[in-house]
């Protein structure tokens, strides 16, 4: 708690003397300039195309996984004793194949978006640098503010800097 309070008395006794004397301010709405480019890149869509075939492939192994437990539920009382086994060894194998597929498919997903985001990251960074330098502005902010005025808002400027870039 106390540093937590010490953090915000030093935030405030350095972030406001810095906004009181920065006489051009901006706001870049860094969400909405993703979402944006995002749809500009056709990220949504490299990703969908990329990730279908290993999406649908475990989605037939939750099939293939439901129809087996309820084999077993269904038919438990008249199987063997080893048939029973078998089928029951058989699901957990799948199971544990869902559970490493699942995995190894999330984490190359995340790379994807990182590598994104990566990208998005520096050309937002660079453009925002580059508009700053141009109209002259002392300060811009990003997400972490509680409010902003329409006239500070800047987003729809670096959007479309951002989109030309990355064309």
């Amino acid at each position: 708690m106390k540093k937590l309070l010490l953090a915000l008395t030093l935030f405030s006794v350095t972030a406001v003397p810095l906004a009181v004397s920065a006489e051009k301010i901006g706001f870049v709405n860094v969400t909405r300039l993703f979402n944006e480019y995002a749809k500009a890149k056709g990220i949504d869509k490299m990703i969908e195309d990329k990730f279908s075939g290993p999406k649908n492939e475990l989605e037939k192994l939750v099939v293939d996984i439901k129809a087996l437990e309820k084999e077993i539920k269904t038919n438990e009382l008249l199987m063997s004793e080893s048939k029973l086994t078998k089928s029951k060894t058989k699901l957990q194998d799948m199971v544990a194949e869902y559970r490493t597929k699942g995995m190894a498919l999330e984490k190359e997903l995340q790379e994807v978006r990182n590598r994104e985001m990566t990208d998005f990251r520096q050309i937002v960074f660079e453009v925002t640098k580059g508009y700053a330098e141009d109209k002259k502005f002392d300060l811009i902010v990003n997400e972490g503010v509680m409010y902003v005025s329409s006239k500070l808002d800047i987003t729809d400027d670096i959007l479309s800097r951002v989109n030309k870039k990355a064309n």
